[in-house]
């Protein structure tokens, strides 16, 4: 693939200690005290190459004429600058690591390329801030068997990703039949007295609702349709309303915007066609609006939110807490463990750590500063693993991650917990340990 490598002449100090360029500095960096190995060890990810893949960076250039950058190989710009921070925070972290970008093209099939590509071009770490919610819930999609698939080939590759910002408005709970409405037409009963869920939209909101079921992929035996309805009118606004019929996908997409001029009140319903015994689990994401504007507790649970490639056992998800004490989780940052139902049913224990949000960042092209969620999150991680692995060149992979997670600040109850995994990211405590094993 031709590429372009972007970049700006820096001057740069090759001695074992090393400064980061630019005069914005993430707060992670002391937070996760990559700082203390990058001036007392000189790891500063000189030799390893990090793969991003975002939305775009389309304002590459001017972050290096900030001095927020040095070179970058970009594959494709892609449109946005979420990319653009997440290069500035593993560079303030790894200043000398070889960076390279790509954009995620806007589908699966797209960034199932970017990976390949990534990983085919040598890039040691591979970090993005993606999820695809038209890929399974609850059982492995072909994002995540392309990542296992790469990871298998690459195994010096460590993939990094976010758990994802959807913990404040989701909903997973059994299939529970409630009033009837028509033949064969059966409400679900959400529990609590909720057979609908309420929530006020504001003029130019709009919410978008998003249902998964444990049918297999491909082959939904079950038939269930999302309707939005406005009580006061006694009218629907909004459904969707796709077939199954044993061969379609167990997922349902509604995307409603108030374009009245005025606030206004609908409720969220799910009913299921057909026969309304058999059990299935439901899972469901509301997005798009503030989770003060749901009137019902029961779909704000962060318990199990973490989906799609984040649930891999063989990538590295990270949640995001903030970076003052007590360095809380963020309310957003999706939580474990992970309910797996297809093929067979088991859990996954995700997140595997945290690392800081809401950090300074250029804003080059208008990004907003300070830099929010799980997406600033991973980057400060990537930027760690890059300065362990520019040390410890020959740790394998599982090795390097033992390092990472067990050496964690724990937050949350000892140990893993489904909150905060592991704990805060370590930087110094990961490189003693890594130290010690090779000098043992």
């Amino acid at each position: 693939m031709k590429t372009d490598t972007t970049s700006l002449t820096l001057s740069s100090d090759n001695s074992t200690i090393v400064s980061c360029v630019g005069s914005l500095q993430t707060e992670g960096d002391l937070l996760v005290r990559s700082n203390g190995i990058r001036e007392v060890f000189g790891a500063s990810g000189k030799g390893i190459k990090v793969g991003v893949i975002g939305n775009g960076a389309e304002s590459l250039e001017l972050s290096q004429k900030m001095g927020e950058l040095g070179p970058v190989t970009l594959y494709e710009r892609g449109t946005g600058d979420e990319g653009t921070a997440m290069l500035e925070i593993i560079h303030d972290i790894a200043p000398d690591a070889e960076l390279c970008f790509h954009a995620y093209g806007g589908n699966s099939d797209d960034f199932k390329r970017a990976v390949s590509t990534l990983a085919d071009a040598g890039c040691r770490i591979i970090c993005d801030d993606l999820y695809f919610f038209k890929q399974p819930f609850l059982e492995d999609g072909d994002v995540a068997d392309h990542i296992r698939e790469v990871l298998k080939s690459h195994p010096d590759c460590i993939y990094v990703t976010v758990s994802g910002n959807f913990a404040s408005l989701h909903y997973q709970k059994s299939w529970k039949p409630g009033l009837n409405i028509g033949p064969e037409q059966t409400v679900h009963d959400f529990g609590e007295g909720y057979s609908a869920i309420p929530m006020i939209l504001k003029p130019d909101d709009e919410v978008i609702i998003t249902l998964q079921w444990d049918d297999p992929w491909g082959g939904a035996v079950h038939d269930y349709d999302l309707f939005l309805t406005d009580p006061a009118k006694g009218e629907v606004v909004a459904t969707s309303m796709n077939i199954q019929e044993d061969t379609g996908e167990p997922f349902e997409h509604l995307v409603y915007r108030n374009e009245m001029n005025e606030s206004r009140r609908i409720s969220l319903s799910i009913i299921r066609n057909g026969e309304n015994i058999t059990p299935n689990i439901l899972e469901m994401y509301i997005r798009n609006i503030d989770p003060r504007q749901v009137e019902s507790e029961v779909v704000k649970d962060p318990v199990d939110s973490i989906f799609g490639h984040a649930a891999l056992e063989e990538v590295v998800t990270v949640g995001s807490v903030g970076i003052g004490t007590p360095y809380s989780v963020s309310p957003d940052s999706s939580q474990g463990p992970v309910t797996i139902r297809i093929p067979e049913p088991s859990r996954r224990w995700k997140p595997d750590i945290c690392a800081p949000t809401n950090v300074q960042v250029s804003g080059a092209g208008s990004f907003p500063v300070p830099f929010p969620g799980t997406s600033a999150a991973a980057p400060h991680v990537a930027g760690v693993i890059a300065q362990l692995l520019s040390s410890f060149p020959d740790v394998s992979r599982d090795d390097l991650l033992k390092a990472l997670y067990s050496n964690a600040f724990d937050l949350g109850e000892p140990g893993w917990d489904p909150t905060y995994g592991y704990g805060l990211i370590d930087a110094v405590k990961a490189f003693q340990f890594l130290l010690e094993g090779r000098n043992q």
